[in-house]
């Protein structure tokens, strides 16, 4: 359902980090044939060439991202901020701003306060979901908070919605 949400956002051509892609790089996987450049970057993955044009990299972000500025079109960040610690997220979105092209975007999702408690019924009552996972979360933003973020590193929130009974949250914000 996710990948449905933020496909409408990639263009022909388009150079795209997938920050937090996990170790099969699924969105660029589905979207390699479609645009001009694509890298991975995850703490959770090996370093390899998906296809002559998508790169992944094993990377853990700590403070800065290993990319000129002005670089990409896209970044997205598939539910990826609720795992980093809160005084690293601001660390990232400066980041963002920097290596993002003039009115790029930036595509994200992540769970709401509703999905916290769907979340932890599933994980710590039925087991069905990874406690591990859930347990990692360190913060569910919610509108206003991503709303702040774009405010203070040069961003407008272009479109914010909720998906998935409102546990989900899709969030486009595009560089000013």
């Amino acid at each position: 359902m996710r990948l449905g949400k933020v496909l409408p956002y990639v263009e022909k051509n388009d150079t795209i980090l997938d920050f937090g892609c996990g170790h099969q790089a699924y969105l660029l996987n589905h979207i390699k044939e479609k645009i001009k450049n694509g890298v991975g970057i995850d703490y959770d993955s090996k370093s390899y060439r998906l296809s002559p044009n998508i790169e992944v990299r094993s990377f853990h972000f700590i403070d800065k991202l290993p990319f000129l500025d002005k670089s990409f079109d896209k970044i997205f960040a598939l539910a990826v901020i609720e795992h980093i610690d809160t005084p690293k997220v601001s660390k990232l979105f400066r980041e963002f701003s920097r290596i993002l092209k003039p009115g790029g975007k930036v595509i994200l999702t992540t769970p709401t306060l509703i999905g916290k408690v769907i979340l932890e019924f599933l994980a710590f009552r039925l087991g069905i979901i990874s406690k591990e996972e859930v347990s990692d979360h360190k913060k569910y933003y919610q509108k206003k908070d991503l709303e702040i973020l774009a405010k203070n590193y040069g961003f407008t929130v272009e479109k914010y919605i909720t998906f998935q009974l409102g546990g989900n949250s899709l969030c486009v914000l595009k560089k000013s």
